[in-house]
């Protein structure tokens, strides 16, 4: 029986992102274009090691990337991203489609000034490849060992007939 190795506080010391859930929705779709290679080097390695732990430096990068993305909108574009999620918050559903005109002013800002284009509908969830410089896990499927296979039965070893035949049962 091995120990749990239990990660240090060092190591999952972490700056929280600490935005409401009309931000996190506003900055979504360019948030997840500027961060995607991070985002998706993150859940490969949850998906293949299937345990948190080896995936604490994963985690952080994906933090780090958050955080710079919204340094980089604060300092280039927070008047139109404050107008865009203000208005996102004030409705009850958070739903886009009553906020197309600071969506607007927000996706032109980020356009002018960063160089960001916003995502087709769908784009970010297309299946790509991601490569890493992380080893391959000893098993990447996690899947357990098969058994043997069934062994024929010998003709030396006839079957017995059964002891009850209950057919009237099934009829």
């Amino acid at each position: 029986m091995s120990l749990l190795q239990v990660p240090s506080a060092e190591e999952l010391r972490a700056p929280a992102v600490n935005v409401s859930s009309a931000v996190l929705k506003a900055a979504s779709h360019h948030l997840g274009s500027h961060c995607d290679l991070h985002n998706k080097e993150f859940m490969l390695c949850r998906w293949e090691e299937k345990d948190p732990r080896k995936c604490l430096a994963e985690g952080r990068k994906v933090t780090n990337c958050t955080l710079d993305f919204f340094r980089k909108i604060k300092s280039q574009c927070a008047e139109p991203f404050d107008a865009y999620w203000g208005c996102l918050d004030e409705r009850g559903n958070q739903e886009f489609r009553h906020c197309r005109v600071p969506q607007r002013a927000f996706d032109s800002c980020v356009l002018d000034k960063l160089g960001w284009v916003r995502p087709d509908l769908g784009e970010l969830s297309k299946v790509t490849k991601v490569k890493t410089e992380r080893p391959l896990p000893d098993n990447v499927l996690q899947s357990r060992t098969r058994p043997p296979k069934n062994v024929k039965a010998s003709e030396a070893d006839p079957l017995e007939p059964p002891r009850r035949t209950d057919t009237q049962f099934f009829l």
